[in-house]
């Protein structure tokens, strides 16, 4: 009996992930620092106008989780106290925000608007790491257009790779990083699906420029993550929104621009072929979330598609599979 529910454990620990949604909580007060219970607390998605809300509690707590990675603003309303609107706030993979809000007596047609950026010390959670940005991505020069180059900026990685295979579909060279002394017990999970391939190694890499964010946790795992004794890789992949963007680009390496190895040359050896070109593109339209990332010869490329619609999408999960309901019609992300 020990022997079989010690299976199921090892069994679930190995099928779940971490979820990359982050969310916000709090505590709402008057200006006396009375805590206020049954408080409307609003978070809306500001590229997508997604809306989520929730009601405080007795004792003037909130929670509002499950939130995509992205800028929101929160609102708290009462009757009897002015409106409190809250913008800037950035939520990031797996990460829980602390924004504690304070209502003023008056009506509720009034506005308190609060502008500042969010918080930079994370109180919330004990977990260590880095969140790696889509600014950070798109600005600093990555090795082969491979997003997880950037994981080895996290604090508490080192670098036990070689460095010359590190394009999307060297799988080997991508996962080489270790933190802790652990070796090899590292995960990756891509939008809260594990990401994981034979020994230990990131399955799938997606294109740099499909990614939104991602964070690397190398201590203080939560319940949700600590079922491993590496690092964690958390990455979320680019939603639509109600802007219209679009990138193309290629990225070229010519083996008669590339100078042989120190070691090569002492061995005199013959230079390794290193030749390759990757081209590459990615649109997202104004379709609610109609996404098409491309890139050949590497990681393999990646659709989401979308039909239109003026209303906000709300993302569901199945499986491993993601897909967005607009007015009752779904669509699919897929691998291919």
């Amino acid at each position: 009996m020990i022997v079989a529910m010690l299976a199921l454990l090892c069994a679930a620990s190995v099928s779940s992930a971490q979820d990359f949604r982050g969310g916000i909580t709090g505590r709402i007060a008057d200006a006396s620092g009375g805590r206020m219970p049954g408080v409307t607390v609003t978070a809306t998605n500001v590229a997508t106008n997604v809306a989520s809300a929730t009601t405080t509690n007795g004792e003037g707590d909130y929670a509002i989780l499950f939130l995509n990675p992205g800028t929101y603003s929160i609102a708290a309303e009462l009757s009897g106290f002015k409106k409190v609107v809250r913008q800037n706030l950035q939520v990031t993979v797996g990460e829980k925000l602390g924004v504690d809000l304070t209502l003023e007596v008056g009506a509720m047609a009034e506005t308190v608007q609060v502008s500042a950026e969010s918080p930079m010390l994370t109180t919330t959670s004990g977990s260590t790491g880095q969140t790696v940005g889509e600014k950070m991505i798109a600005m600093i020069p990555l090795s082969d257009g491979n997003p997880f180059a950037l994981a080895r900026l996290a604090p508490g990685i080192t670098y036990n790779g070689d460095l010359k295979f590190s394009r999307p579909f060297d799988n080997g060279g991508t996962s080489g990083i270790v933190t802790g002394g652990a070796q090899g017990g590292n995960e990756f999970s891509l939008d809260g699906s594990p990401n994981m391939a034979n020994g230990r190694r990131v399955a799938f890499v997606p294109p740099a420029g499909a990614v939104q964010e991602f964070k690397v946790e190398t201590a203080s795992f939560d319940a949700a993550s600590g079922h491993t004794a590496g690092a964690t890789v958390n990455v979320t992949l680019k939603s639509g929104t109600n802007a219209i963007k679009g990138s193309g680009y290629t990225y070229y390496r010519s083996d008669k621009l590339a100078e042989k190895d120190f070691f090569v040359k002492k061995a005199n050896a013959a230079k390794p072929g290193l030749d390759y070109k990757r081209p590459a593109s990615r649109w997202a339209g104004r379709w609610c979330a109609t996404i098409r990332s491309s890139s050949p010869r590497s990681s393999g490329s990646t659709t989401r598609s979308q039909s239109p619609c003026s209303r906000p999408c709300r993302r569901r999960r199945c499986g491993t599979a993601i897909s967005r309901r607009c007015s009752g019609r779904a669509s699919r992300f897929t691998i291919r």
